[in-house]
Order: C-alpha cells, then sequence, then structure tokens
C-alpha cells in the first residue's frame, strides 16, 4: 500500500516521496470494496432486527457451538454488544444483526440506516475528548480479528469476523 506511506527508504540509506501518498483524513474515507466471506452466500443462521445487547451477545454464543476459543468468543461476544449498542443509539433504524458460522470463524454484520461515524478515525484511535464512554467502536476494532465498515445506499455496516478471517486460497 505506498499510499498510506509519504516516503519510501532508498538503498543508499535515504528517503523520496512517495508520489501516490494520500494523506490518512483523505485515505480512510474513499470508499473501498469489501471481499465477501464465501458464508455471506449462505442464508444467515442469526438473523435480527433491533435486538438488543443482550439478544445480541446470546446469539453469539448460541452459533459458536465450540467454533472459537473461549477466549476468541468472549471478544467477539463484546465486540458484537458494542456495536449493537452504538448502532442502536447512534445510528438509525431499523438495525439488524446477522451472524453466519463457518467451521473456524463467525462472520457477523450490523447495519443500519443511518450513515455511519463521520470521523474517518472512529475506532482506529481511542476516544480522547475525556467523556465518559465513546470507547466502543474502538473496542471493537480491538477485540476482532478483522473489522470491514460499509456505506451504502440503505446505510451503513460494520462487518465483525471471530476466528480466522476468510483468505482466498
Amino acid at each position: 500500500m505506498a499510499r498510506t506511506h509519504p516516503r519510501f527508504a532508498t538503498p543508499d540509506g535515504g528517503h523520496v516521496p512517495c508520489p501516490t501518498w494520500t494523506p490518512p483524513e483523505t485515505f480512510l474515507r474513499q470508499e473501498r470494496s469489501i471481499t465477501p466471506d464465501p458464508i455471506q452466500a449462505t442464508p444467515p443462521a442469526v438473523d435480527l432486527y433491533d435486538p438488543t445487547a443482550g439478544e445480541a451477545r446470546a446469539a453469539v454464543y448460541r452459533v459458536d457451538q465450540g467454533r472459537l476459543p473461549v477466549d476468541e468468543v468472549e471478544e467477539l461476544v463484546l465486540a458484537v454488544s458494542e456495536t449493537v449498542t452504538n448502532a442502536l443509539r447512534h445510528g438509525r433504524p431499523p438495525v439488524r444483526l446477522r451472524l453466519w458460522a463457518g467451521p473456524d470463524r463467525i462472520v457477523v454484520t450490523v447495519s443500519d440506516a443511518g450513515t455511519g461515524p463521520a470521523d474517518p478515525f472512529a475506532g482506529l484511535l481511542p476516544a480522547g475528548n475525556g467523556i465518559p464512554g465513546g470507547l466502543g467502536l474502538w473496542i471493537t476494532y480491538q477485540s476482532c480479528n478483522h473489522v470491514s465498515r460499509l456505506h451504502g445506499p440503505d446505510g451503513f455496516t460494520l462487518r465483525l469476523i471471530g476466528g480466522a478471517p476468510y483468505t482466498a486460497r
């Protein structure tokens, strides 16, 4: 990703500017396609509208069935709970939670009809404004093996993956 590096190191120990460098604020605001996980082509194991955080946590536990190590399940449960809470608090109805389970991973999407966070750094840095709360998205990024954002015509979606993210072989 040369676009994320302002300079390149040269063999002689110097540095040269990268002609394709993009400032972080601009780079993070640009839409990127999300490679679908193949298990998302199947019907979800769970499909809930406007779930409570408790219902979301219970759904992850129900779908897990020993697929993930206990610590990874707990981290995914925390991330899903934070994501659903954020969608209910900051998004626009309806909030939709979908879960798919593969042999070595659980894929979760949480969608709402809102636009998602305006700050391109939301979730990538802890909130530092001194106000209690505001760490849900950051906790999500810290707790999941993979987090993807998707802004679409129908709203905003976060995709969370617990376990081994799909890699095309």
